[in-house]
């Protein structure tokens, strides 16, 4: 198998985070010339990253498909439990970062690379992630594990997020969001220490370097 990736990309860290948890390891790539391009879409038509390439050539987009298939060809415990109702605890923090919260991060990330300066169009999408993160402070566990005692696909999916929530976002608008929620905030704080998780953070601001000049132009 080979993944392609992009260490910067919070939903390409999610996979990484499952990899991590479960001991595994896999070959990784950057989409060959470049996220989008022609080249990539035609081994992913959907253009974006992460992807994985199974064995027998077939790709499979989206980290939630990814993490899904990973979880159970990998073996081990699952991470997303396996107790009903922890396993549902995982399934809507995971749905709540993506339906909530991502979508306008999505927004965020574009702006970055197409509009960094557009003031106006940052404030118009903040209302949609506070909300969002409101409604995961009211779910998540105020711990160092989103959904339960144990590290789960819940803190895949919420931890590389948040980074941008934290170190992105708020530079930019000059508020962490994460001020106003505290069970989110305490997480934050916690997970950052875990030992599965705190590498793969580590990854993502080291690649978030390059984009130094660019984030330096949106906070002007």
């Amino acid at each position: 198998m080979k993944l392609y990736s992009n260490p910067a990309s919070p939903y390409a860290a999610r996979v990484r985070m499952l990899l991590r948890a479960k001991g595994a390891s896999i070959d990784l790539a950057d989409p060959p010339g470049g996220i989008g391009s022609t080249e990539y879409r035609a081994i992913n038509p959907l253009g974006k990253i992460p992807a994985l390439a199974l064995d027998d050539g077939r790709i499979l987009p989206e980290s939630e498909v990814i993490c899904g298939y990973l979880d159970i060809t990998l073996g081990g415990p699952s991470l997303y439990l396996t107790d009903p109702v922890h396993r549902a605890q995982v399934a809507l923090i995971v749905r709540l970062a993506d339906l909530y919260v991502s979508p306008g991060m999505n927004d965020f990330f574009k702006l970055l690379f197409t509009d960094p300066g557009n003031r106006t169009a940052i404030a118009k999408i903040l209302p949609d992630i506070a909300r969002g993160l409101k409604y995961l402070d009211l779910y998540v566990a105020p711990n160092s594990h989103a959904a339960h005692e144990h590290f789960s696909q819940a803190d895949c999916a919420l931890a590389p997020l948040l980074l941008y929530v934290t170190e992105v976002l708020a530079p930019v608008i000059g508020e962490n969001l994460l001020e106003k929620r505290p069970n989110l905030l305490a997480y934050w704080q916690a997970i950052q220490q875990d030992v599965i998780a705190a590498p793969v953070l580590a990854e993502m601001r080291q690649a978030l370097k390059k984009y130094q000049p660019m984030l330096q132009a949106a906070q002007q």
